[in-house]
């Protein structure tokens, strides 16, 4: 049985068509990229999995269970966890708080205990900031632990966003074009950082991404939209040389 099995994805907004008939099967451990022109639908797939948006057509079954007309939250909660393009971090709560947020689902201490601050609301609260800690530690964040987020580089508020979703214990990572904005060293760092997390968490990964370079070194299989619809998938090599995929991002046919 497949971890994620999409089929027949579908929205419309109005007459326009965004995605239309998505399908894909992942089984556990595997890295997909879907990759494909501006406007071809990608982030919008992304938002029809887990839950920003409902679909006008099709399922989209975790472990065998229907996500679909379930909210954002209760989709993460059964572990299917995104990262968004535009990095979105509390930025003026510190490092370590960040982490922290994503943590406090796994709190087992009523309203009253919080308020009255009892040996049980401690006791969790210290084992919430020892995770995050140990989370951190991961991604060599812990000595920013007390800085704000908004005060971190680039790469590592990226970084932060990554370890946030994974304190979730996700079985899905969706990663939206997490190379953005990064310039060449950091993106070798962050493929390393991918392949690590895939193995340290034991992840299954989707990853949206422009940079030709990072998808092809990571992925196992490639998915190709454009205009909303899937018009090629299958290993690097073959998407590589799939005169559809080359007429799509250069908008002619051409040897490749």
């Amino acid at each position: 049985m497949a971890l994620l099995s999409v089929s027949g994805l579908g929205i419309q907004f109005g007459g326009l068509k965004a995605v239309e008939d998505f399908s894909l099967s992942m089984d556990p451990g595997e890295i997909v990229a879907i990759i494909g022109p501006n406007g071809a639908g990608k982030t919008t797939v992304f938002n029809l999995v887990t839950g920003i948006y409902k679909p006008s057509s099709g399922r989209v079954l975790l472990d065998d269970e229907d996500m679909v007309g379930k909210k954002a939250s209760q989709i993460a909660n059964l572990g299917m966890v995104r990262t968004f393009q535009n990095i979105r971090l509390f930025k003026d709560l510190s490092v370590r708080k960040n982490v922290e947020i994503a943590l406090h689902r796994l709190c087992g201490y009523s309203l009253l205990d919080a308020v009255v601050r009892s040996a049980r609301y401690r006791e969790d609260e210290r084992e919430i900031r020892e995770k995050a800690l140990e989370i951190l530690s991961i991604f060599q964040l812990e000595d920013k632990a007390s800085e704000k987020a908004k005060n971190l580089p680039y790469g590592q508020q990226r970084k932060l966003e990554i370890a946030r979703a994974l304190a979730l214990s996700p079985k899905i990572l969706l990663l939206d074009e997490p190379a953005a904005g990064m310039n060449q060293n950091e993106i070798i760092s962050l493929a390393g950082l991918i392949r690590f997390v895939r193995e340290q968490f034991s992840l299954s990964i989707i990853l949206i991404e422009h940079q030709m370079g990072l998808v092809m070194s990571l992925s196992e299989r490639i998915v190709v939209m454009n205009y909303g619809r899937i018009i090629s998938q299958g290993t690097p090599e073959n998407v590589r040389n799939d005169p559809k995929v080359i007429e799509a991002y250069l908008g002619r046919r051409r040897t490749a």
